[in-house]
């Protein structure tokens, strides 16, 4: 499979993960942001499960990239979530802040992200 379908396999992907957060960060105005998070540690997913609260959500994607979702973070806050993982995990990461158009905005995400040696 070429690289530019793997991406778009996992954007469809992403938007159907986030889709009830995306909607309601669109419908009431609340804060969203998503991070995606690079890294070959095998407890990567454990060790983010166990640093997020409730509300959130994070989902493996492939074998080295996981995708959360913060709900009700701006930008600033997600920072203290980035700060709490990095002496516990190796990795890179993208983060952005949703503002509208959830197609649009994963697409970005990826495409920032794929300089940090993704595997798609």
């Amino acid at each position: 499979m070429k690289e530019g379908n793997v991406m778009e396999l996992m954007v469809e992907n992403v938007l159907n993960i986030g889709e009830d957060e995306f909607y309601r960060a669109s419908r009431y105005k609340l804060p969203l942001t998503v991070i995606l998070i690079n890294s070959i540690d095998r407890k990567a997913f454990d060790i983010i499960d166990e640093n997020i609260r409730q509300t959130d959500i994070v989902q493996q994607l492939s074998s080295d990239l996981l995708i959360v979702f913060l709900a009700h973070t701006d930008n600033l806050k997600s920072m203290k979530f980035i700060d709490k993982i990095k002496n516990k995990l190796n990795f890179s990461y993208t983060c952005s802040e949703f503002k509208s158009s959830e197609l649009k905005f994963v697409k970005k995400l990826f495409l920032d992200n794929f300089d940090k040696n993704s595997s798609y």
